[in-house]
């Protein structure tokens, strides 16, 4: 199964791309808006045929607001956004893409409170599966006893 099938079985759908602003910093140009809250998400790199998940990541809020705080990181924000900028630069000038596939994150009731988002604990076991170069922490370790 390839990375794609394997991604639409998981329920992600693309929901944008990574691109160049005029102010040579990457940023989302999202086609869908989600409004609601509770979002896993993937950076998708595609090198010709070759396609991997680089970035792995969660959206407590809206999606939309987590890809703003993605770009003020691009800007100086962060050291790790300077990297992520500079790693989504140097791609694009060397004409790889980079979409964006995001998937509702599931909800469950626990300890009697309704509604909790198992948005961690799925992007802990999208990196884990993904192994995304990109994450800090991309050998989590296996709980299992």
């Amino acid at each position: 199964m390839n990375l794609i099938q394997s991604m639409l079985e998981l329920e992600f759908l693309k929901v944008g791309d990574l691109v160049l602003g005029l102010d040579v910093y990457p940023r989302f140009a999202l086609s869908m808006k989600q409004g609601e809250h509770g979002w896993v998400y993937l950076w998708l790199e595609i090198d010709g045929d070759v396609s991997r998940v680089v970035y792995v990541g969660k959206a407590g809020s809206t999606l939309a607001r987590r890809c703003g705080q993605h770009t003020a990181g691009f800007s100086g924000g962060s050291a790790t956004g300077i990297k992520h900028a500079a790693n989504i630069s140097n791609g694009i000038k060397t004409g790889k893409r980079y979409e964006i596939w995001a998937r509702k994150a599931g909800v469950i009731s626990l300890f009697g409170e309704a509604d909790i988002s198992m948005c961690e604990v799925e992007e802990r076991a999208l990196i884990q599966k993904f192994r995304p170069i990109w994450n800090k922490e991309q050998h989590v370790p296996n709980m299992r006893r």
